[in-house]
């Protein structure tokens, strides 16, 4: 099939998230068809990926971020648990956040484990590249970083953010999934970091 995009528009007027009708004409064994589809963007009508098709940046950071305990060299992961209206539920992650548009994926990092966390980084490493969260809902990039923690300060939550912190033992994480509700992707990040640093905790 060809896939040729005829018109965008705009449903909602939302200042963070909105709702969008996208049609396209799809040739299809020498017939064409109009298709419509519905899809969530934070971006403005001009800057949908299907109209830019721009994949080099994200829209945020997820932050896989850990710690070596100084007095015994023990590794653990910093998790957050977040209130998540959407689901209604707390939620065990990362530290995350969206980009704004003076900084780039570094920037991000730094700010927002200072901001969400109250922690300062280092060895930064890009461990996925912008990518889909979610393809058949949103055209959301996200890139997932990996840090070492070095130091701890006070958090800064915007007002209505609801998100608490915890170091746990590489050691202790599989036990801890068994018994927190986590993300999908955050899950299969853990069993990369624990095949990353095996042997070592």
């Amino acid at each position: 099939m060809n896939w040729k995009l005829k018109s965008v528009k705009k449903e909602t007027d939302h200042p963070f998230l909105n709702f969008y009708t996208v049609t396209y004409e799809v040739d299809k064994d020498g017939n064409k068809y109009d298709y419509s589809y519905f899809m969530s963007s934070r971006h403005d009508e001009k800057h949908l990926l299907c109209e830019t098709e721009d994949t080099s940046h994200p829209d945020g950071v997820l932050m896989l971020l850990y710690y070596i305990a100084p007095e015994n060299n023990e590794i653990s992961l910093l998790i957050t648990k977040q209130f998540r209206p959407a689901l209604n539920k707390y939620v065990s992650s990362f530290p995350a956040g969206l980009i704004d548009s003076n900084e780039d994926i570094e920037q991000t990092a730094h700010r927002e484990a200072m901001e969400e966390a109250g922690v300062t980084i280092k060895n930064l490493e890009l461990i996925c590249p912008p990518s889909p969260t979610s393809s058949g809902l949103t055209d959301e990039l996200n890139a997932i970083v990996m840090a070492q923690i070095t130091g701890f300060k006070n958090k800064n939550l915007e007002e209505f953010e609801d998100i608490n912190t915890e170091l746990v033992p590489l050691k202790n994480i599989e036990d801890y999934m068994k018994s927190h509700f986590f993300a999908m992707q955050i899950r299969l990040v853990i069993k990369y970091i624990l095949l990353r640093f095996k042997g070592q905790y």
